[in-house]
């Protein structure tokens, strides 16, 4: 990370003052239309008033970025990589089953409470477009939740799981599962505490996928067999 910031600050440090007011620019306006989507959803916001926000007439935007669609994916993508970023640095500390899928289903509830813009763009909008699977979002959607195959996988391999998990199924059970829960917090009728509910739900998720329960004993036969497995490969 401190080599890739290393890079980045030189590669700014490289550029032109024209580059950098463009750069800067672009920050803007990206910056304009993740609040005005946000607020407003995707088809309801005007570039009109993306503009405005940052001060500029509209068609300065267009000069930046094409159409209003290019503009919608780099919002994405700076509303998604922070976040697929922060689910990367949770989940790699971490190593047993029932943790990571709770802090996945604790992360993903807080998107629900903390960007509720952003989860109702997401499910209202994008993923009901016809272009959806050709979108920006599709593949960030999938690094997204690609977190929860790796904990899936590695549960087989350590033998806390049965082989095998079909993986849409589970992905589909999570997910789904938290989005029809959490339909009624993005319309306001419902208030829900964070913590209580990722406990609730990851008990329930992992007996729908056939994870043991994890006794004292059970946990203790699990390290038995991986710390025998270790020194069998050492």
């Amino acid at each position: 990370m401190r080599e890739r910031q290393g890079m980045n600050m030189k590669a700014e440090a490289e550029l032109t003052p024209r580059e950098k007011k463009r750069a800067l620019r672009t920050m803007e306006i990206v910056a304009a239309a993740e609040a005005v989507f946000l607020e407003k959803g995707y088809e309801r916001a005007s570039v009109s008033e993306v503009a405005a926000r940052v001060g500029v007439v509209e068609g300065n935007v267009f000069r930046y970025f094409p159409t209003k669609r290019d503009l919608l994916n780099s919002v994405l993508r700076s509303l998604y990589e922070p976040l697929i970023a922060d689910v990367e640095h949770g989940f790699s500390r971490i190593a047993d089953l029932h943790g990571r899928v709770r802090f996945i289903v604790w992360r993903h509830i807080r998107v629900y409470t903390e960007t509720p813009g952003l989860a109702r763009l997401v499910l209202h909008e994008i993923r009901t477009a016809p272009d959806y699977r050709t979108s920006a979002l599709y593949d960030l959607q999938l690094r997204y939740t690609d977190f929860l195959r790796k904990t899936l996988e590695q549960a087989v391999m350590d033998g806390e799981l049965k082989a095998p998990v079909n993986f849409p199924h589970a992905r589909a059970m999570l997910y789904g599962g938290l989005e029809h829960l959490m339909w009624p917090v993005l319309s306001g009728d419902r208030v829900v505490e964070v913590d209580r509910v990722a406990d609730e739900y990851t008990t329930a998720y992992l007996h729908g996928v056939g994870a043991p329960s994890s006794s004292v004993e059970q946990r203790l036969d699990r390290i038995e067999r991986l710390l025998a497995a270790r020194g069998a490969n050492t």
